[in-house]
């Protein structure tokens, strides 16, 4: 056993009691701090899940519980970002509405939701690092929260699913499962980056030649 593995064990040892009882607590407020922008990227909302679940597979929590505590954080967590978002995104441009970048930046990101804001929320979840900024983002953007919503909720559900049942079944492996969590998120995230830009040049593409067409009708 490396020495590093020997300190994260002892440390799993001495947070038991802690989460014995303070664990759903502890599991909720870590979720919660996880998927809101400005204590996103601190943290540690994938940790404690993954304690949280190998502590219920000791039979010292319930494992139902403990992902239900977790759904909840994340569905709280993402809630704020998007409503801060939308807030802060209409003061943003009121501000500084004869600024013509911005206001085209703004544009911008409103198209990019309406086309692609769904794949976005669902798999950006699975990012460590950018899911916190997706909902604020997605706010921005305004997106409808009905549309955002829709694809927020399966994307915690996997989330909170695939983090909850590596913890229960290989908890005393966690070198491991941080190393395939990361390779999962940014395997997704790049295949959906690339689905979104050939999506997008073909678009270009179609509405240059669209234009093409028009000009050459318009000459006859």
């Amino acid at each position: 056993m490396t020495i590093l593995a020997s300190f994260v064990n002892r440390g799993i040892e001495l947070l038991q009691p802690l989460f014995n009882n303070w664990g759903y607590l502890i599991v909720l407020a870590g979720v919660f701090l996880e998927s809101i922008f400005i204590t996103g990227w601190i943290a540690p909302g994938t940790a404690v899940l993954l304690l949280g679940s190998f502590y219920a597979a000791q039979g010292e929590l319930n494992f139902v519980a403990i992902l239900a505590v977790a759904v909840g954080g994340a569905i709280l967590g993402d809630n704020v970002g998007f409503f801060s978002g939308r807030r802060l995104g209409r003061r943003v441009v009121e501000m500084y509405e004869r600024h013509p970048r911005l206001k085209r930046g703004m544009e911008g990101s409103e198209r990019y939701f309406d086309r692609y804001g769904g794949a976005t929320v669902l798999f950006g979840r699975m990012v460590s690092g950018i899911d916190a900024f997706i909902p604020v983002t997605a706010g921005m953007g305004k997106m409808p929260y009905w549309k955002y919503a829709l694809f927020d909720l399966p994307g915690i559900a996997i989330w909170v699913g695939l983090i909850g049942t590596l913890g229960y079944m290989f908890g005393n492996h966690w070198e491991t499962i941080e190393k395939i969590i990361n390779w999962f998120g940014w395997g997704m995230f790049g295949i959906v980056t690339l689905v979104i830009a050939i999506a997008y040049l073909v678009h270009r593409r179609r509405k240059k030649n669209g234009l093409t067409k028009e000009t050459a009708s318009t000459g006859d």
